[in-house]
């Protein structure tokens, strides 16, 4: 009890250390998003152990692979763009490579031979093509601040599947998804060298694809991805609209060599982990939020992201409190991503690049009684509702960098007298409009975004219709047994239908 009201002390310091009343149970600072998430993709001693046990556990797929080779941009990038000055929000996220799927079918009646070797040929080329405008990933980290911009390119692996795509997403999960992903484009002692960017195209029997990548979190946020992905498309299917990306974020947010403080390891991955998909359809989610939002800021109703994440807050924090002691002023903290450059003002371009982002924190007392969802949807709305245009004006520029010094620091403390299992992060890419994507042969049938090895994470996709949520959760495995059947979870969601 002597530790739980040591956490629960210094939670109480940290909210009064960003000015909020005692009374108030939120609090916001920086970590990371997105978020984003590939657990063989680890450079760190934490995060290489998580990865070994994850790749030994990976339900193997029967695939050969065909080819693997380095894609270059089309044109060499000019001698003073050589260097690319990170900002300091890439400079202290976490070293680790998102994983992510894209399955797109062959609707192609044509040989498929003919069709996958177009497609393929395709694919490079105009891949080749955008690396030109998007020159940072196709260079390789030079130190913890820069990207040395020396047009190496990037990791790309073909492989064939032997079976069709239909047979493979009648019944997926994540470690069958896993099987997909290209091997590691970094090594595991530090970011020197690493290359930004790894893609693996698996053609399935069928001609069908599944367009697979490793994405180096240092530098590409869910909404780098995005526009990444938006413009590789665009380039594919010989679009008259150029997507070039603005390199705002270092200006803004410059880095600082002389950072004190990093996201710590602590809330990394270093046990072996379950992850399971639930999604919530339009009928569940016209429920969901029809209940009422107890918060000060706003009246209307919750948004998918608050409707959804409070739900499978509120299941986490109550395993967790059954899984280990917690007494009744033991907080259970959700972390949200926020994406500033809406928030900002002005906004920032939204073909900015790179990680512009912010985390905000929710508090719930899971031991101090039963937990209430409107409540925990407030809790929400306040955390995010604190990322504001003045926030983000403190952040910017070399004045941010005590800031973001005083962030870190509380957040370390905080996190250095928490017992594991105390926290749950949260990033949506919803209305990432992946779904949208055409290379040229059609649209993508399914998204699926993995962990990159964050100890408890929950992501937040779209669904291909009906305007739903898939929502992928990470827990460990005894946490995971118990929210898996929580009641109130699966009346408003389904765990891992086939995304067909």
């Amino acid at each position: 009890m002597k530790f739980l009201s040591s956490a629960h002390k210094a939670t109480q310091r940290f909210l009064n250390s960003r000015r909020y009343g005692s009374s108030c149970r939120r609090f916001s600072h920086a970590l990371n998003p997105n978020g984003c998430s590939g657990h063989y993709y680890c450079t760190s001693p934490n995060k290489l152990s998580y990865s070994n046990k994850i790749e030994d556990d990976v339900k193997r797929i029967d695939l050969d692979i065909i080819s693997r080779q380095i894609i270059k941009p089309s044109s060499p990038t000019p001698q003073h763009l050589r260097t690319f000055n990170l900002s300091i929000i890439d400079q202290y996220m976490y070293d680790f490579y998102t994983p992510f799927s894209i399955f797109i079918p062959n609707i192609n009646k044509a040989s498929i031979t003919d069709v996958v070797t177009k497609r393929s040929k395709h694919l490079k080329q105009s891949l080749s093509v955008t690396l030109t405008r998007f020159y940072p990933l196709a260079g390789k980290f030079k130190d913890e601040q820069q990207i040395e911009c020396n047009d190496e390119g990037i990791c790309y692996t073909e492989a064939q599947v032997n079976q069709t795509l239909q047979d493979f997403l009648a019944h997926p999960d994540d470690e069958r998804v896993r099987g997909l992903i290209p091997e590691s484009p970094c090594n595991a002692e530090s970011s020197k060298g690493n290359y930004v960017l790894g893609i693996q195209v698996n053609v399935f029997k069928c001609g069908g694809i599944g367009l697979c990548g490793s994405l180096s979190h240092k530098i590409i946020d869910g909404h780098t991805f995005s526009l990444f992905m938006e413009a590789w498309a665009a380039t594919a299917r010989g679009s008259q609209e150029t997507i070039s990306p603005s390199f705002v974020g270092s200006e803004i947010f410059p880095n600082n060599p002389c950072l004190e403080y990093s996201l710590p390891s602590k809330l990394l991955a270093t046990k072996k982990l379950s992850t399971k998909r639930f999604v919530f359809d339009s009928k569940a989610l016209a429920l969901l939020k029809a209940q009422p939002v107890s918060s000060a800021s706003s009246t209307h109703p919750p948004t998918r992201m608050e409707a959804t994440s409070s739900v499978i807050w509120k299941a986490t924090a109550q395993a967790a409190s059954k899984v280990r002691p917690f007494g009744p002023q033991s907080p259970h903290a959700l972390f949200s991503v926020v994406n500033l450059r809406k928030r900002a003002s002005p906004p920032l371009p939204k073909e900015s690049i790179g990680n512009l982002i912010e985390g905000a924190g929710a508090i719930c007392f899971p031991g101090g009684g039963r937990l209430d969802l409107p409540t925990m949807m407030g809790e929400v709305r306040e955390s995010i509702a604190k990322i504001n245009s003045e926030y983000i004006e403190s952040m910017k520029g070399d004045k941010g960098h005590e800031k973001f010094n005083d962030m870190l620091r509380g957040l370390n403390q905080l996190v250095g007298v928490t017992a594991e299992g105390y926290c749950l992060m949260a990033t949506s890419m919803l209305n990432s409009r992946v779904y949208e994507l055409d290379f040229g042969w059609g649209k993508p049938i399914w998204f699926y975004h993995m962990n990159a090895g964050i100890a408890r994470i929950l992501t937040l996709n779209d669904t291909l219709k009906g305007g739903g949520v898939e929502a992928i959760v990470t827990l460990s495995p005894d946490e995971m047994e118990i929210f898996e059947h929580d009641q109130e979870l699966l009346s408003y969601a389904t765990l891992n239908p086939s995304p067909l």
